[in-house]
Parts: C-alpha cells; sequence; structure tokens
C-alpha cells in the first residue's frame, strides 16, 4: 500500500510537471526541430496527440508498474511456495531412506 501511494505521488509531480514544461516551452517548435520521423508519423504530425500522450503518460506508468509489481509479488510468492515444497520433499525422502538404512541395519 505504501509503494502504491508512493508510485502515485511520483507520478503525479511527473505529470504536473510534464504538462507544465510542455505548456510553457511549446512543443511545435522542439516536435518540429527535433523529433525523429518516426515519432512525428506515429502521432501524426498532431501537436494536441502530443500533448495528450505527455499528460496521459504518467497514468499509464502507474498502471503499468503496479501491474508488473503484481506480477513479481505473485512469482516470488510462487518460488517461495515451489522451495518450501521442495526442502519438505527433500526432507520426507531423506527421513524415508534413513527408515530404510535403519531397518536395514536392525534386521543384521
Amino acid at each position: 500500500m505504501a509503494l502504491f501511494v508512493f508510485n502515485s505521488g511520483i507520478f503525479l509531480w511527473i505529470s504536473q510537471k510534464g504538462q507544465a514544461i510542455s505548456h510553457e516551452l511549446g512543443i511545435q517548435q522542439a516536435w518540429e526541430n527535433y523529433a525523429p520521423e518516426g515519432v512525428r508519423q506515429f502521432f501524426g504530425d498532431n501537436k494536441e496527440a502530443v500533448q495528450a500522450f505527455f499528460s496521459h503518460s504518467a497514468i499509464t506508468w502507474l498502471i503499468g508498474s503496479m501491474m508488473i509489481l503484481l506480477v513479481i509479488r505473485f512469482v516470488k510468492g510462487v518460488i517461495k511456495w515451489g522451495l518450501f515444497l521442495l526442502v519438505i520433499g527433500i526432507g520426507l525422502f531423506l527421513a524415508y531412506q534413513y527408515s530404510q538404512i535403519a531397518s536395514n541395519v536392525s534386521a543384521i
């Protein structure tokens, strides 16, 4: 929960600063001078689309990072359970082997 609050604050700050910078500087001249051709084709030479992308990208990153966090936590839990079951299985196997050896020694 604390990580979600932290990420929300960071991404809110990124979103607000990105919007402020794009509105303050005006993105049109930088767009025309510095954006690669492939990026311009992706947005279709639309200044409003670029500003909308930058204003919503922080929210997208927040949602994406939370989804990745959930996947990582799930995988970590699966690995922990797998290792736990492996250790229990090895312990049971060794106990069985010991009982077999002990029964053979007592029979002699």
